[in-house]
């Protein structure tokens, strides 16, 4: 336990407030904070790509894949617009448009995967829209509350 204390000795909070300012999507500063999830959406797509070519026959990373497919993407974008609604109500509608457009990102970024592996699905529509069922009503119903 000594040693646990003595590892985590000096750490602060603070750059994960950061990132949560960030992840509310203030009016004044919203490049940060969509630059932040497209970044997190790119990575996933690209992890999502790279588990599947090299670790072909692992089964944690089989269901690491399936995971960064949709269900990652869609739960952190609805999470974020819940967030962001909160910390800014009435801003929950504008905040749709921005996932709208993170989904658009994140249908190129997973069609550029083709470009590394070809038998890759690529962007497939239909996870997509499943994680859209996921993402907007939750982004609705949180605009609708505010």
């Amino acid at each position: 336990m000594d040693f646990l204390r003595d590892f985590l000795d000096g750490m602060t909070r603070a750059p994960f407030h950061g990132v949560a300012r960030m992840l509310e999507l203030p009016p004044g500063r919203l490049l940060p904070g969509l630059s932040l999830l497209a970044a997190i959406l790119t990575v996933a797509e690209l992890v999502r790509i790279a588990l599947g070519n090299v670790l072909t026959h692992s089964r944690v990373a089989h269901v690491t894949v399936c995971f960064l497919t949709f269900a990652f993407q869609a739960l952190l974008i609805a999470g974020v617009l819940v967030f962001a609604d909160r910390a800014h109500p009435g801003r929950g509608w504008i905040n749709l448009g921005f996932a709208l457009a993170l989904y658009l990102l994140w249908f190129v970024v997973g069609q550029a995967t083709k470009l590394v592996r070809r038998d890759s699905e690529g962007a497939d529509v239909g996870f997509m829209a499943v994680g859209a069922l996921i993402t907007f009503p939750t982004g609705v119903i949180a605009a609708a509350l505010t």
